[in-house]
């Protein structure tokens, strides 16, 4: 794994870039040897995890993310969830006007959201719905027709942090 600040993120809008990497130019921040996936549709460990781990990889349904700008999002359908897209969950927080919220970066560019992030709402009592397109996220050929997301935008389905080792700084 790089470092952003040596492998930026290049992509804009879902155009695809050209590799860049190179083992011999590209210097190698740390090692990763699996993964670890949180609990599906919980919420205390993916709270412990993002306080005491550091940033999660979460999948969510985007599909109403384009017209973001800023606040705390929550214009998700809570019943019908589409898993599409997967991100950065790298903190949480609450906002005086706006409430709990989990602070996500997105990978549309800094010019989209709040400096390329969003703000999802966050409860602790989150609502859950169904994805009946799991293949259109993380489902696999052959597996379930539909699924159980929990949280706004399906925030709490799919989680998990990278094992880490070997780190080079």
């Amino acid at each position: 794994m790089c470092s952003e600040w040596v492998y930026p993120y290049l992509s804009y809008r879902g155009s695809n870039m050209k590799c860049h990497f190179s083992p011999i130019r590209t210097p190698i921040a740390a090692n990763i040897s699996g993964l670890v996936k949180l609990p599906a549709n919980q919420y205390s460990p993916l709270m412990n995890a993002v306080a005491t781990l550091g940033p999660i990889a979460v999948s969510v349904d985007a599909s109403a993310w384009s017209a973001y700008e800023s606040g705390v999002f929550t214009g998700c359908n809570a019943t019908s969830i589409d898993i599409n897209h997967a991100v950065v969950l790298v903190g949480y927080g609450t906002d005086s006007k706006y409430g709990d919220y989990w602070l996500v970066r997105n990978s549309w560019a800094p010019s989209w959201g709040e400096q390329g992030y969003i703000r999802i709402a966050r409860s602790s009592s989150p609502s859950c719905g169904v994805d009946n397109s799991p293949s259109d996220g993380t489902g696999c050929k052959g597996g379930p027709t539909s699924v159980i997301c929990c949280g706004e935008c399906g925030i709490l389905y799919d989680t998990s942090y990278p094992i880490v080792y070997g780190n080079a700084f």
